[in-house]
């Protein structure tokens, strides 16, 4: 795949690397690629949170709490057993 960048992102990643922030300017494109991959996952879980809210599926904070609670005893418990 070839890209032909906007002068000042092809810039900025120009300097990313000779700041040796990146090896290489593929390694910063992807860098940002990861991110964005990232920041679409995230929409989507928000939006899948919406839907379920929007149809009465949710859960109190004392539930969900407690199952926190138990999981970090349970893990805790494991932990000092090894």
């Amino acid at each position: 795949m070839n890209l032909n960048l906007p002068s000042d992102i092809n810039a900025f990643v120009k300097s990313l690397v000779s700041d040796g922030r990146f090896d290489s300017e593929e390694a910063a494109i992807i860098e940002g690629i990861r991110m964005l991959m990232g920041r679409e996952q995230l929409k989507a879980e928000v939006q899948r949170g919406i839907n379920q809210l929007d149809k009465g599926q949710h859960f109190d904070e004392e539930s969900v709490f407690a199952e926190v609670i138990a999981e970090i005893d349970r893990v805790e418990s494991t932990q000092q057993g090894s």
